[in-house]
């Protein structure tokens, strides 16, 4: 049991790092003023209460890349606005209606917590996309796990359990290793002693037969007969 939890805790880990890279990896090579993309799918934190109550305040929504013709009134949208005072930021809010001029659409948008449609509407080349999920826990979780600790928590904690059992593995195996020269140290040590009692116990009847052969037959004959 204790094997099977230390192996799914190290899984778990690398799962978590090479999600933590690839995510990583797909912002750094996003274009300067585009959002970060995954399999058509892009995700973003809600900084303001506009979309209250459906969309609260650091919320997480996902964003599915969606074509401006998929889009009908009542779906709430993500897209770069074109109002001066949010400088080309992504902005969602609910569509009110769809505006359509041969290939070129437009939809007219507003905060659900706000009273009165917003004054520049979106463009159809500015869509990131349509909102498939909202979840504000996921959101609070983001948000922590952009800080410094939630940081440690997410890349450098599970890469210091890997090391420690690492670690651990190395330290049990080399005192197994360890163990194992010394227990055939010992093995041949005491393979030697019993092999010297054992020649030391030969010369001593060869010499105590011999001792008995002299003393029948007499100094003489014992050394004619060696």
């Amino acid at each position: 049991m204790k094997k099977w939890i230390m192996n799914l805790v190290n899984l778990i880990s690398m799962c978590l790092i090479v999600l933590a890279v690839f995510v990583l990896f797909t912002v750094v090579m996003t274009r300067s003023g585009e959002a970060p993309e995954v399999f058509g799918y892009s995700v973003f934190r809600v900084l303001t209460g506009s979309m209250e109550p459906g969309i609260p305040e650091d919320a997480l929504i996902l964003v599915k890349r969606m074509e401006p013709d998929g889009i009908e009134p009542g779906d709430v949208i993500s897209y770069y606005s074109t109002d001066p005072e949010l400088n080309g930021a992504v902005n969602t809010h609910r569509v009110v209606s769809v505006e359509q001029e041969g290939q070129q659409y437009q939809f007219v948008t507003k905060g659900d917590a706000n009273a009165v449609p917003d004054e520049y509407p979106a463009v159809g080349k500015n869509l990131l996309g349509k909102v498939v999920f909202v979840s504000y826990p996921l959101g609070i979780a983001v948000n922590f796990l952009s800080s410094p600790v939630g940081f440690f928590a997410l890349i450098l904690c599970p890469l210091l359990i890997i090391l420690i059992m690492n670690l651990c593995r190395t330290i049990r195996s080399a005192r197994k290793i360890m163990e194992a020269e010394k227990e055939e140290a010992i093995r041949k040590a005491v393979e030697e002693v019993r092999q010297r009692k054992l020649m030391e116990r030969v010369r001593m009847e060869r010499e105590q037969r011999e001792e008995e052969e002299e003393e029948t037959h007499g100094p003489f004959e014992y050394w004619n007969k060696r």
